[in-house]
């Protein structure tokens, strides 16, 4: 149920923004579907990096160490620091045709999550780790 609310409710928005356009131009319609598109993208994008932040970082040899001599509060709280600025970094990491993909395509999603973490995640995790 949950795999077809994830690609109904998408799918909804995209055909939203194309009856609800509203311009006469042609130009104006394409930019605003476009835009929609990358929104969705986007949030697509973030959420399966959410989703999967936290177990690359388990995965992570630095991690493991690190995290041996943190309580478990604090390993939530790096987690958690380190995963909010994967997502906030994810726009500079990926093109526009990603997005439009990781908005239709679960795969795709899942390997620019993927791609996206492994670029960003030990430089978040420094930064989480000073603070």
């Amino acid at each position: 149920m949950k795999k077809i609310l994830l690609f109904v409710a998408p799918m909804a928005l995209l055909l939203s923004a194309c009856v609800t356009g509203g311009g006469t131009s042609v130009g104006t319609n394409t930019t605003a579907a476009e835009g929609m598109t990358q929104q969705l993208g986007m949030t697509a994008l973030k959420i399966a990096i959410d989703a999967k932040c936290v177990s690359e970082m388990n995965k992570m040899p630095a991690w493991q160490v690190a995290s041996k001599v943190m309580s478990s509060s604090q390993q939530q709280s790096v987690q958690s620091s380190t995963c909010g600025c994967v997502s906030d970094q994810a726009p500079q990491s990926v093109t526009v045709m990603d997005l439009a993909n990781a908005a239709l395509d679960p795969n795709a999603r899942v390997t620019l999550a993927h791609q996206v973490i492994q670029k960003t995640v030990t430089s978040c995790m420094a930064q989480a780790l000073k603070s």
